[in-house]
This record gives structure tokens, C-alpha cells and sequence, in this order.
């Protein structure tokens, strides 16, 4: 069996993460990972104490860049870097992976909290975004990559000689 690479883990631990987001415009993901070890996760969903889009649909507002974003969402990247900060007063140094490429404001956040490598595991949005992102990154002189992220399986057994199986596959 082949075992995952630093990148790949902390990539499909973001995707699981992701999977408790609650404005299905996008389940985002975030791992915040500093000096090997996960400070912080965070995922879309609404300020605490607040109903979820989930629950009573989407705060829709028109941009000035014409695009819809959604309002009521406080982005995965945002919640991660709240979190982290409870614990972490620097952040230097630190690597987001993220399941879907951030946008502007959240990838600007990221940097400026010392986020110097920022690993995502799909694409979203790329035409829009592409060219400003290549622009801050280079500005704080950190690092954007994409890597697919393995498609993993896991099967637990009922049995004790089976007890968990696990299948690596790239897409």
C-alpha cells in the first residue's frame, strides 16, 4: 500500500472538513498546518448562533465585480484563521491546504496572517481569478499550487484479521 504524502493528508483532511460546511455554493475546506502539526480547520457556515443557509437559504448580494456572493457564509479560510488565533499568535511560516482555490479577500487573509504556502486541491473560479492571485502571492513572496487530491477508500471490517482496508487512487 502506498502512503500518502504530507501534502496529500492534510489535502484529504480538508476535503472531510469541508463536509461540515453548511452554503452548499461551495463545502470549502481549510487545514491550517504549522511546523507539521494541524493548528486550526475551519469550513463555510455562519457565525455561530446564527441560522445557516442550510437552514432558512442563501444572503445573496451582487458585487460590484457583478459576481453573487453569498453573505450570510463566513468563508472556511476566515474561520480557520479565527480559530487558529485563539491559540497561535504567529502564524508565520504556516501552509493552508484548502479544498477549492480561496478567493481574493480569504487568500489575501491567509497572507497576511504568514501564510507563506497555500496548497489547493481544485480549482475554482481560475479564469476569474487567476491573474490577481498570481499578483499577491508573488507581492507577499509565497507560494500557490494545485494538487489533486487521491481519492481515498476506506472500508472497515467487522472482523479483527479485517479491520480496515484502505485504497489510494489518483483521479
Amino acid at each position: 500500500m502506498r502512503r500518502l504524502t504530507r501534502d496529500e493528508y492534510f489535502l484529504a483532511i480538508s476535503n472531510i472538513v469541508g463536509a461540515r460546511a453548511t452554503c452548499d455554493r461551495l463545502w470549502c475546506g481549510v487545514v491550517l498546518v504549522l511546523d507539521g502539526e494541524i493548528v486550526a480547520t475551519g469550513y463555510n457556515g455562519a457565525p455561530s448562533g446564527l441560522p445557516e443557509c442550510d437552514e432558512v437559504g442563501h444572503l445573496m448580494v451582487v458585487e460590484a465585480d457583478g459576481r453573487e456572493h453569498c453573505k450570510r457564509t463566513v468563508h472556511a479560510e476566515l474561520n480557520a484563521l479565527y480559530q487558529a488565533k485563539k491559540r497561535h499568535k504567529n502564524l508565520k511560516g504556516a501552509t493552508a491546504y484548502v479544498n477549492a482555490t480561496p478567493c481574493e479577500i480569504c487568500l489575501s487573509e491567509l497572507l497576511k496572517h504568514g501564510i507563506t504556502r497555500v496548497i489547493c486541491g481544485s480549482v475554482y473560479r481560475s479564469t476569474e481569478r487567476e491573474e490577481f492571485t498570481a499578483r499577491l502571492v508573488s507581492a507577499w513572496s509565497a507560494t500557490i499550487a494545485y494538487q489533486a487530491m487521491p481519492d481515498i477508500t476506506l472500508v472497515f471490517g467487522q472482523d479483527v484479521t479485517d479491520v480496515k482496508r484502505i485504497k489510494i487512487e489518483h483521479v
